[in-house]
């Protein structure tokens, strides 16, 4: 141990309360986290090689509370997250460790702080794969593990999610039950309103959100009729209680705190002058509160990654964190969130005219979990260099103001938000207040479109506030502010002049639109990541309309709002979001379908269940270097900077395979690792797994491993349509047919009317909660045994043995998955490159490795399901009788067979659906080859692409004839006595025809599709739509029949194990 450390901190490092948050031994010098870089043989940062300012006072000691227990930690290393001290340190495994970038809620913690602005404690929800642990100085963190367990007793919260079903694979449970125990900690009984709202940032893959939000409505103080009855199935619970109490004291002020580990040094201090000296002695230094923005922009912005070897954080500011009126101004200093804007904001509605209005805007920004922590500030200085903020057109039609310094604290400089652009706010300026004018009338809107209401970067986003006469029904101010769309969010001078002394009439409308193009047009940006190979031009086109259209939804409210128009209700605005719970939901308990949670929930809601990652072993952590073009051959794999970095133990390459290189269904198809002289089949494919003491270190060191590749990209087939032009082919799935062509073709001849037609379907990434996840650990006789997140262990193992060399001793080789949080098909195979990777890794080192993906290695390494191109020929009566029908279809199959020929088999056996085809129906499916990642089994495996074939032709030949499509699917549906497949398989079990015709009794289909064509009429602009569609699904696949079950009956007590 540093004597210097033991000197100054024995306290510490003696007591057995700190030696409990120690890393485990036996895994280099003090275990595997970087956390405790000060009691290894890492040399002491000393007090004078630290930039301070006016002699304050220097600390190196983190102090948090976890789970109840006060913790001691000694100079924490500053690159590490929360996520990864509660994962890798305290072995806390209930976070769990998924998107890493705040998007999916799996990690989420409580962290409770003193509110020096309030003057009261608050808890919030964290995203703690985001926080800084040393953010964390003074403050209170509950895990999943501290809410309840089931050995001594789980909360109420736990007990109504495991007993609702609110959980399928259970990986996204714990955050589940952070969110709502979040709620409660800050709310006590919330709304049913508050609890649908809370669930804006978690992600939930396979169980569906309503029982969630019912389990949690439970304890709202306007719950609905069912769920009070939910609650009185459990133990009474007043959420009152859990509310942090108003009266709990204020901690003592924090003192300034520098912590400094692998050439990165954090700054915590308490005074703006501090915060001054050092920016002026710290040129480069990254400023942050809640540094959430490397969630998004991990390629531009890496605070940890060497792009700042310095860090001023904000969060312990006196003079930053603040909120109070002055001047008629809502004033709030630097030091404050996001969602502190939101909540100063509606406790000001009485004085602001817009207050409901802004506060809604605002809550639109990513979600409440980050809300909670990203600072106003950091968010308006991110979009001077591109981001895409809803903040600050947000606040552009407010007339807000920012104030700044530079390289004196008392020097302080205010500028029109409107002016916060560069080349008038230094790129030194320190932000330290935001003012927002309390305007006692007006009408202010924001209007967004995106992808999805949160966790979405907009299209186009605007803001829009007017001051109307009330006599003469003229504005008499404007702001026509707009952000995604030029360079940089901006007001419209000219749209603004269009508005001010005029009637908001469809004229004054026209002027304002031409005014805010010519304005905006000639600076247009495109975004890139809308355009692909399919589609060059992006959604440019459909992005220039949106502005239009935001100002004709605000000139209809302010048109009604003053009486100057009259528009119905339903014309009005933003479409609402419709109510989660529309219906009802019963359990039919039937004998041996009883109303019973599965046995594992009580374990999921308190985070006890473990999946891959979560296995408690001392081990290495592996990070993948994947290729970064689609073609091109392997010249040279340079390792050497990678191994002379922090924590790195080795790179493990193609030439450390003791057995095959090769990974896939067919031998030698597929390559584990592309070695120096192979050739690169698509982007994401293996080139060599980095192998270090963290995760963190790896990940880094895996950015300098350096690959030539020769002739990168060219030649890439890269759509459907390059490889039909190739003639590029699975050889192994070039075709699948089914159906006699020539008897079709003679029928097709011989129809009344002929229809030709065409459609593509695009793929979809599987997406597990869980990403491709593996733990290989060394065994005696050179064995390994693998904890593997996989839905086919014999087929890993069987691949995995191989790759290890282990012919005839495959039984050395254990696969054990204990549970997948999340399968849905890509679990099946494309688990086993990475259950390689780390088995060569474990072998070689013979130390345990663990290897999980991260999303963004995910989406590019792991196929998709697979898309097509689908060309159709249909003859039919005018009647809708259809009498023959040939589809000819090209599948994607990405760059290797995997289960593309299973699944060509499947989508050309779903294709005919419950129809007849007036008994000629063929189809030719051609399997593709692209060089694109190996698309793969996902969920329904073939069906969904099929049945959109299906219905896209049985929808066109409706069109075609103007009838509804229901009554072509009626005409053509299938009956007991013809219910016979093109394969000549007689059906009888059918029954779809009459259960389409209970479908729509049912659901008052023909009522409610009248209800809706009268709406449609009297509305212009909202348009409704109805549905009926019947199918069929396989449900056995025969080429995967074969399996066995082995019971064992135990004698001592007759329990039963499968």
């Amino acid at each position: 141990l540093d004597s210097s450390v033991l000197s100054r901190r024995s306290r510490f490092l003696l007591s057995p309360r700190a030696w409990r948050c120690l890393p485990p031994f036996g895994q280099g010098t003090m275990g595997n986290s970087p956390c405790f870089q000060g009691v290894t043989q890492t040399p002491a940062l000393r007090d004078a090689e630290v930039p301070t300012a006016g002699g304050a006072t220097i600390d190196h000691v983190l102090t948090i509370t976890l789970n109840g227990e006060k913790l001691e930690i000694c100079r924490p290393d500053p690159r590490v997250s929360l996520l990864e001290y509660l994962r890798d340190t305290a072995l806390l495994t209930g976070a769990k460790r998924s998107c890493l970038q705040g998007g999916c809620g799996s990690c989420l913690v409580v962290v409770q702080r003193y509110d020096w602005a309030n003057h009261k404690w608050v808890a919030k929800s964290v995203n703690s794969c985001l926080k800084p642990l040393v953010s964390c100085d003074g403050m209170t963190i509950t895990t999943v593990e501290g809410v309840g367990t089931e050995r001594k007793g789980c909360h109420a919260i736990q007990e109504r999610i495991a007993g609702n079903h609110g959980m399928q694979c259970g990986f996204c449970t714990p955050g589940m039950v952070m969110n709502a125990y979040a709620l409660l900690k800050d709310q006590g009984k919330p709304t049913a309103q508050q609890c649908m709202d809370s669930f804006d940032g978690n992600i939930c893959r396979c169980t569906g959100y309503r029982n969630l939000v019912n389990a949690a409505e439970t304890f709202a103080t306007d719950a609905s009729p069912a769920c009070q009855d939910l609650a009185s199935k459990f133990s009474a619970f007043d959420a009152d209680s859990e509310k942090l109490p108003g009266s709990m004291p204020a901690p003592q002020r924090l003192i300034s705190k520098v912590f400094s580990a692998g050439g990165v040094t954090w700054y915590a201090p308490t005074t703006l002058s501090e915060v001054v000296a050092l920016r002026t002695k710290l040129k480069r230094a990254a400023i942050i509160l809640g540094d959430t923005a490397k969630g998004i922009r991990q390629a531009a912005y890496e605070t940890f990654g060497g792009k700042a070897a310095d860090v001023i954080y904000l969060g312990n500011v006196d003079e930053l964190n603040f909120v109070d009126e002055k001047h008629g101004m809502l004033v709030l200093g630097s030091g404050m969130r996001i969602d502190d804007i939101c909540r100063a904001v509606r406790a000001r509605a009485d004085k602001l005219a817009y207050a409901e209005d802004l506060a809604v805007a605002l809550s639109w920004i990513a979600q409440r979990h980050i809300r909670s922590e990203a600072g106003w500030a950091g968010n308006l200085m991110i979009t001077r260099t591109g981001f895409p903020s809803d903040l600050h057109p947000a606040l552009l039609a407010t007339d807000a103001t920012i104030s700044y310094v530079t390289d004196d604290a008392a020097n302080e400089k205010e500028v029109a938000i409107a002016d916060f652009k560069q080349g008038v706010v230094p790129a030194n300026a320190l932000l330290t207040k935001l003012s927002i004018p309390l305007r006692n009338s007006g009408t202010y809107r924001y209007y967004r479109v995106a992808q999805r209401k949160w966790l979405a970067h907009a299209f186009v986003n605007a803001a829009f506030r007017v001051d109307v006469d009330p006599e003469t029904k003229t504005v008499t101010d404007a702001r026509i502010a707009v952000g995604v769309y030029a360079y940089g969010p901006k007001r419209s001078p000219g749209a603004e002049a269009a508005l001010v002394g005029h009637e908001l009439s469809s004229h004054t409308l026209q002027r304002t639109i031409t005014a805010l193009h010519k304005d905006f047009d000639d600076e247009f940006t495109s975004e890139p990541q809308y355009k692909t190979i399919d589609n060059p031009k992006g959604k440019d086109e459909y992005r220039k309309s949106l502005p239009d259209s935001f100002l004709f939804k605000f000139f209809q409210e302010v048109q009604s709002l003053y009486g100057i128009k009259t528009w119905k209700p339903t014309e009005l605005g933003m479409m609402k979001p419709l109510p989660l719970k529309r219906g009802t939901l019963k359990f039919e308990e039937l004998p041996g379908r009883e109303d019973k949670a599965q046995l594992s929930a009580k374990g999921l809601t308190t985070g006890k269940v473990r999946y891959t990652d979560d296995t408690q072993v001392p081990s290495l952590y592996g990070y993948l270097v994947l290729s970064t073009c689609a073609t091109g051959k392997v010249t040279k794999i340079d390792t050497s900077a990678a191994l002379n970095m922090e924590g790195v133990k080795d790179v493990i390459t193609a030439a450390d395979i003791p057995g095959a290189n090769s990974c896939g269904f067919v031998p030698g198809e597929e390559t584990l690792f592309v070695p120096v002289g192979g050739d690169i089949m698509c982007q994401g494919q293996q080139i060599a797994l980095v192998v270090a003491t963290t995760y963190r270190a790896a990940k880094k060191a895996a950015a300098a491993v350096k690959v030539d590749v020769e002739g990168a990209n060219i030649g890439a087939l890269l759509t459907i349509d390059d490889a039909i032009k190739a003639d590029s082919k699975l050889a192994g799935a070039a075709l699948t047919s089914i159906g006699n062509k020539e008897e079709v073709e003679a029928a097709l001849a011989r129809s009344d009317k002929v229809l030709e037609g065409s459609t593509y379907i695009i793929g979809q990434h599987g997406f597990p909660m869980e990403k491709q996840s593996v733990c290989a650990i060394p065994e005696e006789r050179n064995g390994i045994t693998l904890y593997s997140s996989t839905q086919a262990p014999d087929f890993c193992r069987a691949v995995v043995a191989g790759i290890l060399g282990l012919h005839g001793k495959g039984s050395l080789l254990a696969v054990k998955c204990t549970r997948a949080g999340g399968g849905f098909g890509p679990k099946n195979s494309r688990n086993v490159p990475v259950a390689g990777a780390a088995a060569v890794a474990a072998h070689k080192l013979d130390q345990a490795v663990k290897v999980a993906l991260e999303a963004t290695q995910e989406h590019v390494a792991i196929g998709h399901r697979h898309s097509f191109k689908v060309q159709y020929k249909v003859g039919y009566k005018s009647d809708g009788s259809i009498q023959a029908c040939k589809v000819e279809a090209w599948g994607n199959g990405g760059c290797t067979h995997d289960f593309s020929g299973f699944l060509f088999l499947e989508y050309a056996e779903a294709v005919p659906s419950v129809y007849g085809w007036g008994g000629n129906f063929c189809i030719d499916v051609h399997g593709m080859k692209l060089n694109l990642p190996t698309n793969t089994a996902v969920r329904s495996f073939g069906n969904p692409q099929g049945m959109f074939t299906t219905e896209t032709i049985i929808e066109d030949v409706a069109t075609a004839l103007g009838k509804p499509a229901e009554e072509i699917r009626e005409r053509n549906l299938l009956t007991k006595s013809t219910a016979i497949t093109p394969w000549k398989q007689n059906m009888d079990f059918f029954n779809a025809d009459m259960l389409y015709q209970k479908v729509k009794a049912d659901a008052r289909f023909a009522a409610r599709a009248a209800e809706i064509e009268a709406f449609n009429r009297e509305n212009r602009w909202r348009k409704r739509g109805i549905s009926a569609v019947p199918l069929c699904y396989g449900h056995c696949y025969v080429y995967a029949a074969g399996t066995g079950a082995l019971i064992n009956i135990h004698g001592s007590d007759g329990s039963v194990t499968v």
